[in-house]
């Protein structure tokens, strides 16, 4: 009565619309949660065995974090067939991300002396080989899409060996992070988190999130705080920029567009940088913590346990005094 076949396929194509429709990213985040608890209580101990203080932990996070991502993004087995558009700019963008983590890798590969404990020429060379390998068998099977990643990898590569002066690789990391954040919500079934047309409130909630934390980090580190508006100006300005950002998100619920994003992540800033703007002072580690959340909330949501794992590393490497009521006076 039953084929075989047809059962099996019939089960694996119920699996895949689940996965697909179904916040599976959150449900693996909670099964992992003991993981990251016992990281929150052990991981300070563990990297200053390791060497990580207060003054390389930035380069640290910064380098490992990048190389992370660099490597979940070429062996992550992304599969372009399921791309819906047949002229898609999710290749262009996987790229622009490759050049800004060789950049980073390469930078803070020499900061630190990584590179030059590689004394051996024939060892460089053979590292560089396997790199371009991974480049080539995780871009778009065509020869420009081959072409594409491996100049990316390449110009990534020598630029960030030119960079000589102590940039601060951190905010290019929230950049970095914001772009992979696009590229997901661009192609969700690429990155096996879900299904456009179809994220829940979850998804949705989860990508505002991280945009919300990107920002956060960026607008606090270069905004200075002025206390030069006036009350009354600044609440009618600020009621303003509030009903702006709800009328993205609620444009963004209903159409999960990227461009409509991006709105919703601008409109948030300008509501940050007027209160930042109106208050007398602002706490540094603001910044810092924003940075950690980000890392953490898009390990979640790309499925890297790792990434969160140094989101929270990075988030108690030093004690601060920030409550989550800054947060909310930002808003």
């Amino acid at each position: 009565m039953f084929d075989d076949v047809l059962v099996l396929s019939t089960a694996i194509s119920s699996f895949n619309n689940a996965a697909l429709y179904s916040p599976f990213f959150i449900v693996v985040g909670l099964l992992t949660f003991p993981l990251f608890f016992m990281v929150y209580i052990y991981g300070k101990d563990f990297v200053s065995k390791i060497g990580w203080n207060e003054n390389n932990v930035n380069s640290q996070v910064s380098l490992w974090t990048t190389t992370i991502l660099l490597i979940w993004l070429m062996l992550f087995g992304g599969n372009y067939a399921v791309i819906r558009d047949g002229v898609s700019l999710l290749p262009v963008l996987i790229s622009f991300v490759l050049f800004g983590l060789m950049i980073i890798i390469v930078n803070q590969s020499i900061k630190l002396g990584y590179l030059k404990k590689l004394q051996n020429k024939k060892v460089k060379w053979l590292l560089f080989f396997v790199l371009l390998l991974m480049t080539v068998f995780s871009s778009v099977w065509t020869w420009w899409g081959i072409l594409l990643q491996i100049v990316a990898v390449s110009c990534g590569m020598i630029v960030g060996s030119r960079i000589k002066k102590n940039i601060p690789m951190m905010p290019w990391v929230v950049l970095i992070l914001f772009l992979l954040v696009i590229a997901v919500l661009m192609q969700p079934e690429y990155f096996r988190f879900g299904q456009l047309g179809n994220l829940t409130i979850v998804h949705i909630l989860a990508m505002v999130f991280a945009g919300f934390c990107a920002i956060t980090a960026v607008v606090v580190r270069y905004t200075n705080p002025r206390g030069r508006i006036h009350q009354s100006a600044y609440v009618k300005l600020k009621w303003l920029f509030r009903i702006m950002s709800l009328l993205a998100f609620v444009l963004f619920v209903m159409t999960e567009s990227v461009p409509v994003f991006v709105g919703v992540v601008g409109a948030l800033g300008l509501l940050e940088m007027l209160s930042i703007y109106h208050s007398k002072n602002i706490s540094a580690d603001l910044s810092r913590l924003a940075v950690a959340m980000l890392m953490m909330v898009v390990g979640v949501i790309i499925i890297c346990p790792v990434i969160t794992a140094l989101g929270i590393i990075y988030m108690i490497s030093e004690n601060n005094s920030v409550k989550s009521k800054d947060f909310i006076d930002l808003l």
